[in-house]
């Protein structure tokens, strides 16, 4: 279900998504967990499908981005080299996200070229958007809670 609301799939082929459904697994976290940590080898990206999560960089929790609604995508490091997270991902509620391997993109890459594409523009449109989020707030005092996905 959370497949076809994520934003990264959007105007995806059923076939495609199949390859998704097939390798995605779901887990659940509670308030305070770790979902990955900051310079992690990125295996693996989420889709959340329930709670909030926050990510933020460094030791210091300066920078906050926050997770929060159904089909949501995170952790997208795994996608793009180096393959190392840029974030620590931490949920703030109890959370249900469902986890896609990094393989799995790479086969539709090669199974379905046309998808694959729409897949790395989509995440491209992901990236710029929630760059721009949080360049907008980049005067505030306050940490920043926007939308992102590292």
């Amino acid at each position: 279900m959370f497949i076809r609301q994520a934003e990264l799939f959007e105007g995806v082929s059923a076939e495609a998504k199949s390859v998704i459904e097939k390798q995605k697994t779901k887990q659940s976290y509670k308030e305070g967990g770790l979902v990955f940590r900051e310079d992690d080898d990125a295996q693996y990206f989420y889709i959340l499908e329930e709670g909030k999560v926050d990510l933020f960089v460094g030791r210091q929790e300066e920078t906050h981005f926050l997770v929060f609604y159904p089909g949501e995508i995170f952790g997208w490091s795994a996608l793009v080299k180096p393959h190392r997270y840029l974030a620590h991902a931490r949920c703030v509620t109890d959370c249900t996200v469902s986890r896609m391997p990094r393989k799995a993109i790479d086969e539709i890459v090669k199974a379905y070229p046309p998808d694959g594409l729409l897949i790395y523009k989509n995440l491209a449109a992901i990236t710029a958007e929630r760059l721009i989020a949080a360049y907008r707030n980049r005067g505030e005092m306050e940490p920043k809670q926007v939308a992102y996905g590292g």
